[in-house]
């Protein structure tokens, strides 16, 4: 094969200087990735926006052949061409810039001009020095003859400032019409909420129907304030920083890079600080994951990390009282503890709770200890209440239990089917992508019993009734077969058991199905058969399919239509969860789970035993030796509480959850937690567990700490603590440590690079992950030796060899079948978008401005027969207790159904839900709960 010289690849001349040319490119990508010197200057455009051409301060000087004729165009949306030679600096370009850039001022107060370079400037700021720019010729304009004001203030009043919303400002005053904040809105978050109004010198930019920020439609992402290059619109964090720079230049601000502590998502952000305090957050534009945006949690919901609320101090239970004592204290207390319970009672009456919120080398370390130096594999993590389902059932189906796409690849998909998530709310910076890629016409199912944000776009929005999954995903597997739409060559290549479920799915009474989920049977063969058509297909499932009686079945049943029409092993397909907290991924690959240690060895294999022992350099004389080891799966989480109730289980650890608030029948999880001899919780707030716990162990937040979280898309990527940890406080990786040091098992002093170069050694698909090589954007595991990672799992086999189908019947949940009678209506449950999970965090920021209680959807015609009017208190009961909420009514729910969230500690929503559990997992059926609702 010949190599093509220079001369012969498509090039262009920067300046004189020659430079191939990648496709795609504008002249203005060409020349930033070409000359660093002379750089265009811009004001309209962002990398992150379509070309815009608006401003022609990006213009440059193009001739098409050498010494030719030179003509001027915006290098911002011009294609760069073979053989052009394009001059960025020539005497009639600069003088243009600096008349645009006059002209501009004219147009701005006068103290917009600025005088020298400073940290504190703008980006329009750093334009105007750039293009030498010390005067303005022209007269005023729309500030001499604008008498429109420019917008709307907190008091509703006409004004030229919007201080309404807790955290969004705007000052059109200093607009310059780039437009890029109404791009922002449209085309990164596709909102459009923000939009232009008037013509001429009263052109502005309004929210909504010209409202204030606050009654307006915006859900507080940022996007705009970050893309404002002169701070027209802004939040008050970047304004804080702004006002540090300005008033503080000797004291540098420091720019921290570390991961989102919130969603699956694993957002990349970039941390503020100037002495040992944040002052703002941003989303760094070259993010992998999240490319420049986030989420109103991930850019402002931070301030919990130094709220007045944070625990500074041990507390051990004295009297009946929690009592501030010193870390040795509580060590050797919980080390005189645990050995009098082990001594009495075995290793396997001591169980851990493991947090995905903490990093991989912390959820690593609990298992380790709890394995090694208790004895025991009672460890579990919050991925039981939550999807462990997806692990369970794709295991069985694929051999893997992780997403087998990037997120990225939503960009090549041609359909996206989305079954039971609300990405829009709780996975939003993926949910905007996915509302991007639709807008733009990818056709889209949704199967959930609520009309969310997506359902709205949604070509097919199939509202089954809560618990019906498998019914439905039955149905589209029995209309695909049926009209001939299967991937025959896959199947046969690639697959088992496919004849005997053949036979299973055709046999079923698909009107019966359709009854059962309360589903119109053709709406639902429609989208099957748009599914089974599209050339690459991408599904994506939330909490809405795992949390329910059957939820490893549905996921078996999902894996079934990927295999059935082959969408997976390629770009733009494949089966993808949709992770609800930030390391659920993580907690689980580092073996926090009763039945497999890290790197999902079944804890009862032989083999895995000694592979273990080895690698943990476990021997006749070790303080846990060869013949204590742990050898029998452990409890899961609601086994737990219920050893705990029969006086099984005595001492339970629990690091960063919150189980009184989040996990189902409070009532009968307080009770099992008040018969525990011990309780030890790890916290950075006295939560409703904490309250119970005999000891509590102040820790830390994730912009204290380094060490590395797991997105839901295997991503594995580095966590940098960004301030110290507050005084009194201790990282969990430390206080981990220090335990096992109090219990006699020798560790060296926590480190995050040295503890994943362990886990390297332990855990086979991160052979190739070290400290120095995830970089900024991190690695897709399984990592081979070299770091090179995997974006794509099972090109051409699968983990177990062959996909394996599954046939499950559908089943109603006992829930429905024991006491559907006395409570006829269905409850089921999510998150809302301003809000995470028990508000442990969110609450204790702005965000409680925007959102402070949790209501109840309720169906106009339910709300109707029960004489229930909006905003007015219903009484919400069940067979476990009842609470009173405020009743929102709405169309988003079906009549018999209802659905709220669980934020709110006041409210205590699962005193309502049952003890149901998924067959296979003990995951908790959150999403049907048979309820009765009255007038309060």
């Amino acid at each position: 094969m010949s190599l093509i010289s220079h001369e012969q690849a498509p090039h262009a001349f920067l300046n004189g200087v020659s430079h191939l040319i990648e496709q795609g490119e504008t002249i203005l990508t060409f020349s930033r990735r070409s000359n660093t010197d002379h750089v265009v200057p811009t004001l309209c455009d962002d990398s992150r926006l379509e070309p815009y051409g608006s401003c022609r301060v990006c213009s440059v000087d193009v001739a098409l052949v050498a010494e030719g004729p030179r003509k001027v165009m915006a290098s911002c949306h011009t294609p760069i061409s073979n053989g052009m030679h394009i001059y960025t600096h020539s005497l009639r370009i600069e003088k243009l810039r600096k008349n645009i850039i006059e002209l501009v001022l004219s147009d701005l107060p006068q103290h917009t001009l600025p005088v020298q370079q400073s940290t504190s400037n703008t980006e329009f700021e750093q334009v105007v020095l750039a293009t030498g720019v010390t005067e303005v010729r022209f007269n005023q304009g729309r500030q001499s003859v604008a008498s429109v004001p420019l917008t709307v203030n907190k008091k509703g009043e006409a004004s030229l400032c919007d201080d309404s919303h807790p955290y969004m400002r705007m000052d059109l005053s200093l607009c310059i019409d780039c437009n890029r904040c109404v791009r922002a809105c449209d085309e990164i978050q596709g909102e459009q909420v923000l939009s232009v109004a008037g013509r001429g010198f009263d052109a502005r930019i309004i929210k909504g129907q010209d409202v204030s920020f606050n009654d307006s439609d915006c859900i507080s992402c940022g996007a705009c304030a970050q893309t404002c290059p002169t701070g027209a619109i802004s939040d008050v964090f970047r304004q804080q920083l702004a006002k540090a720079q300005h008033t503080n230049e000797q004291t540098p601000i420091e720019k921290i890079r570390t991961i989102c502590s919130y969603c699956g998502v694993g957002c990349n952000l970039e941390v503020s600080v100037q002495n040992n305090k944040i002052l703002s957050i941003e989303a760094p534009k070259d993010a992998a994951v999240n490319n420049g945006h986030t989420c109103l949690k991930g850019r402002y919901a931070w301030r919990f990390y130094d709220h007045d609320d944070r625990l500074d101090s041990p507390l051990v239970k004295i009297d009946g009282k929690l009592t501030k004592v010193s870390w040795d204290y509580a060590f050797d207390y919980i080390a005189q503890r645990f050995n009098s319970i082990k001594s009495a009672h075995g290793s396997d009456a001591i169980a851990g709770i493991s947090s995905a919120r903490c990093t991989n080398e912390e959820n690593y370390l609990l298992q380790k200890m709890m394995r090694v130096v208790i004895g025991t594999n009672n460890i579990d993590c919050c991925a039981r209440v939550c999807h462990s389902p997806t692990a369970y059932g794709m295991q069985h189906s694929f051999g893997t239990g992780a997403a087998t796409n990037s997120i990225e690849d939503i960009k090549q998909t041609e359909f996206i089917l989305l079954i039971g998530a609300n990405p829009t709310a709780a996975h939003p910076v993926t949910g905007a992508k996915i509302k991007q890629k639709v807008m733009k016409g990818t056709p889209l199912i949704v199967i959930d019993p609520i009309k969310t944000e997506l359902a709205r776009y949604a070509n097919w929005h199939i509202q089954l009734r809560p618990g019906t999954n498998v019914a439905v995903l039955n149905m589209m597997a029995y209309f695909i077969i049926a009209e001939g739409l299967i991937d025959q060559a896959f199947i046969n290549d690639r697959t088992e058991e496919y004849q005997s479920y053949r036979q299973a799915i055709m046999a079923l009474n698909i009107d019966n199905l359709a009854d059962i989920a309360g589903v119109d049977k053709n709406l639902v063969k429609q989208a099957a058969v748009a599914y089974a058509k599209a050339n690459n297909a991408m599904s994506f499932h939330g909490l809405g399919v795992t949390e329910h009686s059957q939820g490893s079945r549905a996921i078996m049943c999902i894996a079934d239509l990927v295999m059935l029409t082959g969408n997976i092993g390629r770009q733009g397909v494949g089966m993808n969860p949709l992770r609800g907290q930030n390391n659920v991924q993580g907690a689980a690959d580092m073996g926090c789970q009763p039945h497999q240690g890290a790197g999902y060895f079944p804890v009862e294999d032989t083999d895995s035993i000694t592979y273990y022992q080895q690698h943990y350099q476990i021997t006749e004389n070790s303080m846990v030796n060869l013949n204590q080891w742990p050898k029998k799966v452990g409890y899961k989480i609601p086994e737990m509480f219920n050893a705990a109730l029969l006086g099984d289980l005595k001492a339970l650890w629990i690091l960063g959850e919150d189980v009184v608030q989040t996990d189902p029948n409070q009532q009968h999880v307080v009770a099992s937690l008040a018969n525990l001899d011990l309780l030890i919780v790890q916290e950075i707030f006295l939560s409703e567990t904490a309250k119970m716990a005999d000891v509590v162990l102040p820790g830390t937040t994730f912009l204290e700490k380094s060490g590395t979280f797991t997105n839901g898309e295997r991503r594995v990527q580095k966590v940098n603590a960004a301030v110290k940890p507050r005084a009194g406080c201790k990282t969990d990786g430390d206080i981990i440590v220090e335990m096992m040091n109090a219990l006699g098992y020798p560790q060296t002093p926590y480190d995050a690079g040295s503890m994943l170069a362990e886990i390297s050694q332990v855990v086979p698909f991160f052979t190739g992950i070290t400290w120095q090589n995830l970089g900024n954007d991190g690695l897709q595991w399984p990592v081979k030796k070299g770091g090179v990672d995997t974006q794509i799992l099972h090109t051409d086999t699968f983990k177990r060899g062959l996909g394996k189908f599954h046939f499950y019947e559908f089943e109603e949940s006992s829930e429905i079948l024991v006491n559907q009678k006395e409570f006829p209506f269905i409850l089921t449950t999510s998150r809302n978008l301003e809000h995470y999970n028990a508000g442990t965090m969110t609450r204790r920021t702005s965000n409680e401005c925007l959102v402070s209680e949790d209501v109840l959807l309720v169906n106009r015609q339910d709300a109707i027969s029960k004489g229930i009017i909006n905003k007015s208190n219903v009484r919400l009961f069940s067979a476990r207790g009842e609470i009173t909420l405020t009743a929102q009514i709405s169309d988003k729910v079906k009549q018999g159904v209802l659905f709220t969230t669980f934020h709110f500690p006041e409210l205590m929503i699962n005193r309502v839900t049952g003890d149901v559990t998924d067959k296979h997992t003990k995951c908790p059926e959150y999403k049907v709960v048979a309820v009765g609702i009255e007038k309060a």
